[in-house]
């Protein structure tokens, strides 16, 4: 068995001179806008996966017109395949898993409203390398509107990380650092408080790896409890489990 990432693949898709968006009923991100898109099936392109994902959540028959991206991230389990398309039939229509379907002017796109990195990656990308330059289009890079609502929980989150990998890398030192544990509980009470879902699934990971190396096996399953319940991150979920391992084998070698 590998645990390898899984693949999805997704649409970019231009309507009618906007951009049709659906808004998510389910975790992750529930309530967050999204483009079409989700996991490839086995005996399909990543063309075709794009196009059926579109025709279930959104209703729309579409054509691809060009790649925009392969996106991926240290602490996500998925790889995310996005296409610009067109519409060649259909209407927009709300989808099983999508309480609202819209399709948004460039302008109205709800930057700080996006469910995942990718999307916003994809949407910039698009805008960017659209035939006509399109106005208001942020680049990657820059904060949402509500930057500051979490920025500080962004913030110490980052450094926290920053500091856990760096501390991991220099020069190979062996045994645990508990300046670093000490920084990655303030981002994980720092993201918590805020409810911020993407600083809580950049700390949580590195924050449970140090205690396991602590050997706090305790300690790191209720923060992977914690983080699963506020994440919903498939990543916080295996390393959950593998705790869950460790600590019954640690109380079996008690017994």
């Amino acid at each position: 068995m590998y645990l390898n990432p899984k693949v999805a693949a997704g649409a970019v898709v231009e309507h009618r001179g906007g951009i049709v968006l659906l808004r998510r009923e389910i975790d992750p991100r529930a309530g967050f806008w999204v483009h079409p898109g989700g996991f490839v099936d086995r005996g399909e392109t990543l063309e075709q996966a794009a196009r059926r994902e579109t025709r279930e959540e959104v209703g729309l028959e579409v054509e691809i017109d060009r790649l925009l991206g392969a996106f991926s991230f240290a602490d996500s389990e998925v790889v995310v395949v996005t296409f610009a398309a067109h519409v060649i039939s259909g209407e927009p229509m709300v989808g099983d898993e999508s309480l609202e379907v819209r399709t948004f002017a460039p302008h109205e796109i709800p930057w700080d409203e996006l469910a995942f990195p990718s999307t916003r990656l994809a949407l910039s990308e698009y805008l960017r390398t659209a035939s006509v330059p399109i106005p208001n289009a942020p680049s990657p890079n820059a904060p949402t509107a509500s930057a500051s609502t979490n920025a500080g929980a962004d913030l110490r989150a980052a450094v926290a990380v920053s500091l856990a990998l760096a501390s991991s890398a220099a020069g190979g030192r062996a045994g645990v650092d508990e300046k670093q544990i000490e920084a990655l509980f303030e981002a994980r009470a720092a993201a918590h408080a805020a409810r911020d879902v993407r600083a809580a699934s950049l700390v949580y990971p590195p924050l449970i790896g140090h205690l396991r190396a602590a050997r706090r096996h305790r300690e790191a399953l209720v923060i992977a409890e914690e983080g699963l319940a506020l994440t919903h991150d498939p990543l916080i979920a295996r390393l959950g489990d593998e705790v869950a391992h460790e600590l019954a084998a640690l109380e079996e070698e008690r017994c």
